[in-house]
């Protein structure tokens, strides 16, 4: 007989005879694994006994119901039937507003997405389920689904990009539901995408950038007094033993938001890039920062999604000034609350010395921008004029896709493109040459008999006007007009 096929001995007297009719113990074993709470198994034995009157015979065959009745879990079926019914009855009454909180803790386990976006699909999610939350999975049809998207749009006036989060959301919502055999088809499927509108991408022109580069300037300069000023009369109360022990340097993270504000308009680096450079990844020397990390709404600091998000972006010479002033300057009124400035310290930092809360600095822009005249200016968009003023004065792509940290130059052109509009008007003029005749080269030719002795560098500004206008502002020369 096999393991689990049961053993059968007889029960007898105490004085060992045989009852008359014998008596039989039937035992059956199994082997079961139990998952742990630390994830490892462990098998255990499982004994099911039962006693039998009657010929060996007769025990034989009631041992032989009992196996079978049974799973190799030592489970019996009628139990194992019930619970399946149990549970389908339980999937029928399965609402929406059941299985997203059974979705969302699948995706905090998995980890993927930050506690910011986390939240946000849950209350995106809300706008669906004020109309079918309460409405069996398995009830849910195309149909309702559409109707539901029509309801939302009426009432909530969002835009294509929100509908289209929405649904993309609740898709993965009910495909969470198929994984775990609640439903067996996703009526998003057979739902069209609402179409998301385009990206408006807005940037400063060259005349707002310089503006906005002034009044940080100014800021900046208004930050630092008010600090002076404020040591000065703290000085003149701990002359006369007045002033109070602190742990913390009041005004110390005004000026790194402006710091942040210069750095986002010279590098076009992210809001969380800006706000995770600390001074070890700053070399004033060379010109250079080292985007490796970024910081979330809950100052976590995590590394970027691609390997192109770790670069290293050169700058210019006023702005590694200004952040060699700041770094002196932060270091000295640490000190004063008994804080040392190390590689590790954040840049823009709190009053403390400590990372900055992104969603404080986005209530600090959005007085600031509106006191400074930039109402509605997302800081977002700074990263926009970086990537259009130099595209658009004749920096090349795959630089201008390095310093974004796109993962490819074909994000770089989707993106921004236009501003590139030189480029087609080169090629108009390039195919009207050779439509015309006259060969591309014969044209070249005819310039260099005019200037034979052109510099190569003068070449390629006369081959692209833009370049030619960027640089001669660079050395303080008015362009040339064409």
């Amino acid at each position: 007989m096999s393991y689990g096929d049961g053993s059968i001995f007889e029960i007898k007297k105490p004085d060992g005879k045989s009852y008359n009719p014998k008596r039989w113990r039937i035992c059956l074993s199994y082997r079961v694994e139990e998952e742990l709470e630390d994830g490892t198994t462990k098998t255990r034995r499982k004994k099911v006994q039962r006693n039998y009157t009657g010929t060996k015979t007769g025990a034989r065959e009631f041992r032989d119901q009992l196996v079978a009745e049974r799973d190799e879990n030592g489970r019996l079926y009628s139990e194992i039937e019930a619970e399946q019914k149990k549970l389908e009855e339980a999937k029928e009454e399965i609402t929406l507003n059941t299985m997203i909180p059974l979705w969302d803790g699948a995706r905090r386990t998995a980890g993927k997405a930050s506690e910011r976006v986390l939240k946000e699909g849950v209350r995106w999610l809300g706008h669906v389920t004020k109309h079918i939350g309460d409405v069996p999975l398995k009830d849910i049809t195309p149909q309702m689904v559409e109707a539901t998207y029509a309801a939302i749009r009426e009432e909530r006036g969002l835009s294509g990009t929100s509908m289209n989060h929405i649904h993309q959301l609740l898709k993965s919502v009910f495909q969470k539901a198929i994984d775990y055999d609640y439903i067996y088809k996703n009526p998003c499927a057979h739902v069209v995408a609402p179409r998301r509108d385009d990206p408006k991408r807005s940037a400063l022109t060259i005349e707002e950038g310089a503006r906005l580069m002034g009044e940080v300037d100014k800021a900046e300069a208004e930050a630092y007094a008010r600090i002076d000023e404020k040591e000065a009369h703290r000085a003149y109360r701990e002359k006369h033993g007045i002033a109070r022990e602190r742990k913390a340097f009041r005004g110390l993270h005004h000026i790194g938001n402006i710091t942040a504000v210069r750095i986002g308009l010279a590098t076009g680096m992210r809001r969380g890039e800006v706000f995770a450079l600390s001074w070890e990844n700053v070399d004033l020397e060379r010109r250079t920062l080292r985007v490796c990390q970024s910081i979330t709404y809950e100052r976590q600091i995590k590394t970027p999604k691609t390997q192109a998000g770790i670069r290293t972006l050169a700058i210019d010479a006023t702005t590694a000034s200004h952040l060699a002033t700041w770094k002196e300057r932060q270091a000295a009124e640490l000190a004063k609350i008994g804080v040392k400035q190390t590689g590790k310290t954040p840049v823009c930092c709190s009053d403390t010395g400590s990372w900055y809360r992104i969603d404080t600095f986005d209530n600090w822009w959005r007085a600031w921008r509106k006191e400074h005249g930039f109402e509605g200016l997302k800081f977002h968009e700074l990263r926009h004029t970086q990537a259009t003023q130099l595209l658009a004065n004749g920096v090349d792509v795959k630089t201008v896709q390095t310093r974004l940290g796109h993962a490819s130059a074909s994000i770089t052109l989707g993106w921004y493109a236009h501003a590139i509009p030189e480029k087609d008007h080169e090629a108009a003029d390039l195919l009207g040459a050779i439509l015309s005749g006259t060969k591309p080269q014969d044209n070249a030719a005819k310039e260099e008999e005019k200037s034979p002795e052109m510099s190569p560098e003068t070449e390629s500004s006369r081959m692209s006007p833009r370049r030619s206008w960027s640089r001669e502002k660079k050395a303080g020369q008015p362009p040339e007009k064409s």
